[in-house]
C-alpha cells in the first residue's frame, strides 16, 4: 500500500480528521491531501467529545484499505513514537496481543462526576461506577484481527466521548483484555534525543512539531 510515498519502511501511517467550522482550514486540509494522499476525513466537527468517531472512523479505514497489516496502532499527533522500539515489541509480545490491546494502560479507573473536568462523565453518560480499565489514547497497539472486532462490536456498544475508554469497552465485550507494555507513556519524557533514540522509550506525549523535528535530527551525544 503506498498510502504515504516518502515512507519506505514497512509502516504506514495515515492521519485522522474530522470536518472544521472554517472554510479555510478545511481548503488547506484538501490541498495538503491532494498533495501526500495521507489524510483519512469523515463528514463530523473535528472536537475532543467525536474523538471516539474519528478513531472508529480509523478503524473502519484499516479494515477496509490495510487489512493485509498485522499490527495497528492508534496515536495522538503530539506523540513521539519511537517505531524501531515499537516493532520490536509488537513482535515480542504477538501472542499476547492477539486477545489484547497494549499501551500505558490502567487497570483500575473511575469516571469523574465532577462537571467542571475535562473528562467529566455524567450519569447518564456512563452510568457504571467503575471503568473496565483502558489504555491511555495517546497511544495503543494491537493486531488487525483484534482491531477489527473492536470495530465490529462497536456497532452494539453504546457511544461514548472518551474515546480510550469506549475502546475498552469494546474489548471488553469480547472478552479480551489491556495490557501494560514497557516504553508506552501518556506523559512526556526528558527532551534528551539519547532517551529518544535508545532502546527503552516507545511513546513520549505532549511534544509540539518542533520537539519532534529536534529530536528526529538530533544525534546522541
Amino acid at each position: 500500500m503506498n498510502i504515504s510515498k516518502n515512507n519506505t519502511s514497512n509502516v504506514r501511517y495515515v492521519f485522522l480528521l474530522g470536518s472544521q467550522s472554517k472554510g479555510k482550514v478545511n481548503k488547506e486540509t484538501a490541498g495538503e491531501f491532494t498533495k501526500y494522499k495521507d489524510m483519512v476525513q469523515e463528514d463530523f466537527i473535528d472536537t475532543y467529545n467525536n474523538l471516539t468517531l474519528k478513531t472508529l472512523m480509523g478503524f473502519k479505514w484499516v479494515s477496509l484499505y490495510c487489512s493485509s497489516a498485522k499490527f495497528v496502532m492508534k496515536t495522538d499527533d503530539d506523540m513521539y513514537v519511537n517505531v524501531t522500539n515499537l516493532l520490536k515489541t509488537v513482535r515480542d509480545h504477538k501472542k499476547k496481543l492477539e486477545s489484547s490491546v497494549g499501551g500505558s494502560c490502567k487497570y483500575v479507573a473511575y469516571p469523574v462526576r465532577d462537571s467542571r473536568s475535562k473528562w467529566y462523565a455524567s450519569i447518564n453518560q456512563y452510568p457504571r461506577s467503575k471503568y473496565p480499565g483502558y489504555c491511555s489514547g495517546t497511544g495503543y497497539v494491537t493486531t488487525m484481527a483484534v482491531m477489527q472486532k473492536v470495530y465490529e462490536v462497536s456497532k452494539h456498544v453504546p457511544f461514548f466521548y472518551l474515546e480510550d475508554v469506549y475502546v475498552s469497552l469494546c474489548v471488553e465485550r469480547l472478552g479480551y483484555t489491556l495490557t501494560n507494555l514497557q516504553g508506552f507513556s501518556s506523559v512526556r519524557w526528558p527532551l534528551d534525543s539519547c532517551v529518544y533514540k535508545g532502546t527503552e522509550m516507545i511513546t513520549s506525549h505532549g511534544l509540539s512539531a518542533q520537539d519532534m523535528l529536534t529530536m528526529f535530527t538530533s544525534d546522541c551525544k
